[in-house]
C-alpha cells in the first residue's frame, strides 16, 4: 500500500473504523452483540470525545438505557487489557494503524518516534505486539510441519548471534563447553583478554524455499536439536545439513538425511547436499538484528527472528499491510 493511500484511510477515526470493519477486524452493526443491560440490538452512532472529534460507538437505542460500547470490542489487539484486567489503550485507531504501518516498513523506533510523535516506550510496546502476531503465524500449530522433498529439501544449520571482538579486546567466546578454555592465553589478565570466556546465544534454523523457522537454543547438542527437528519436520522428509555430530541420528529416526563437508565443498558433488539457502537466511537475519538493530536483548531475540521468518513467508504478498491485518484478524479477533 502506498503511503498516500494509507493516510487517506486514517484521515479520521470514522474512516479508520470503516476500513477495519470492511476487513473483518472490527464488528459491524449487524455483527455486534446485543445490549448487556436490556438485550436490545445496538446501533452504530457518533460520539464527540474530549478533543471535539467524532468517533464511532455502539449505542443502545432504547429510551432510558442508551448504554454505549466501544467499536473495538472483540479485537484484543485494539482493545487489550493490562495485568489488572483494565482497558489500557489510550491511542486512537488512527494512531495504532500508523504504528503498524511503520513497523511493516522496517522503520526504526527513533524514526517512527520523530514521524508519529509517540514516545519510544509506546512504540516499543506496539512493535512487540506486532511481532507477537508474526510469531503466532509461523508457529507449528498454524503452519503445520515442514515437508522436505528432493527438489526442495529442509536445510538445517545453527549459528551464533554474539557479535565480534574488535582489536582483540574484551572477553573471548566459548564454544559449547561451559568450563573455561584450556587455551594458553585463557588466564591472561591484561587489557586484551580478561575475565571468564562468554558464550553467546545460539540460533537453530530450518529453511525451505517458501519459509524459514528460527529457534533460540541454549546449546546445539543432539538432545536439543533433534527434539526441534522431530517437532517441526514431517517424518520421511529430505534434510540437508553440514556434518555437525548432533545430526548423525537423523537417518535412524526416519529422515532422508544428506550432509556436506564444508571443509571440502560448498555443495556435495555426489548427493548435491548443501546449506546455501539457510546460510543466506542467516545473513538476512544478522544484517537486520546485529547491524541495523545494533543487537537486541536476549529475551527479545526470538521475537525479532520470528519477524524475519514472517517476512520471508509473506514475501510474495501484493500488499504487506493488508496481509498483516488479515493475519492479525486470525490471531486476535474473538
Amino acid at each position: 500500500m502506498l503511503t498516500r493511500e494509507f493516510y487517506s484511510i486514517i484521515a479520521t477515526e470514522e474512516t479508520a473504523v470503516r476500513f477495519l470493519q470492511q476487513h473483518g477486524l472490527l464488528q459491524s452493526e449487524d455483527e455486534t452483540d446485543p445490549c448487556l443491560r436490556c438485550g436490545s440490538v445496538m446501533v452504530q452512532k457518533r460520539k464527540r470525545d474530549r478533543n471535539g472529534e467524532f468517533r464511532p460507538v455502539f449505542r443502545c437505542p432504547r429510551k432510558g438505557c442508551q448504554t454505549t460500547r466501544s467499536v473495538r470490542s472483540g479485537n484484543r489487539f485494539f482493545h487489550y487489557t493490562d495485568l489488572n484486567n483494565k482497558l489500557h489503550c489510550n491511542l486512537s485507531l488512527c494512531a495504532i494503524l500508523e504504528i503498524v504501518y511503520y513497523f511493516l516498513m522496517d522503520t526504526t523506533i527513533e524514526v517512527a518516534s520523530a514521524h508519529t510523535g509517540r514516545s519510544t516506550h509506546t512504540l516499543v510496546d506496539w512493535y512487540t505486539m506486532c511481532r507477537e502476531v508474526c510469531s503466532s503465524v509461523i508457529s507449528v500449530r498454524s503452519r503445520g510441519r515442514l515437508h522436505g522433498t528432493i527438489n526442495d529439501p529442509v536445510q538445517i544449520d545453527e549459528s551464533r548471534f554474539a557479535g565480534r571482538r574488535k582489536y582483540n579486546r574484551g572477553r573471548l567466546l566459548n564454544g559449547d563447553q561451559a568450563a573455561e578454555s584450556d587455551d594458553s592465553d585463557a588466564d591472561v589478565e591484561n587489557n586484551r583478554n580478561h575475565g571468564r570466556r562468554i558464550d553467546g546465544p545460539w540460533v537453530f534454523g530450518l529453511a525451505t524455499k517458501a519459509e524459514v523457522r528460527y529457534f533460540v537454543v541454549q546449546r546445539r547438542d543432539q538432545a536439543t536439536l533433534l527434539a526441534i527437528i522431530q517437532r517441526e519436520v514431517e517424518m520421511g522428509s529430505v534434510i540437508h545439513s553440514d556434518e555437525w555430530p548432533a545430526y548423525r541420528q537423523l537417518q535412524a529416526l526416519g529422515y532422508q538425511h544428506s550432509t556436506v563437508n564444508h571443509q571440502q565443498n560448498y555443495i556435495d558433488p555426489d548427493s548435491g547436499a548443501n546449506t546455501q539457502l539457510v546460510e543466506r537466511r542467516w545473513l538476512d537475519a544478522k544484517v537486520h538484528i546485529m547491524k541495523k538493530m545494533r543487537s537486541v536483548p536476549l529475551n527479545q531475540l526470538q521475537g525479532h527472528l520470528d519477524y524475519m521468518a514472517y517476512k520471508i513467508l509473506r514475501k510474495t504478498s501484493e500488499d504487506k499491510f493488508i496481509t498483516f491485518l488479515q493475519d492479525l484478524r486470525n490471531v486476535y479477533v474473538d
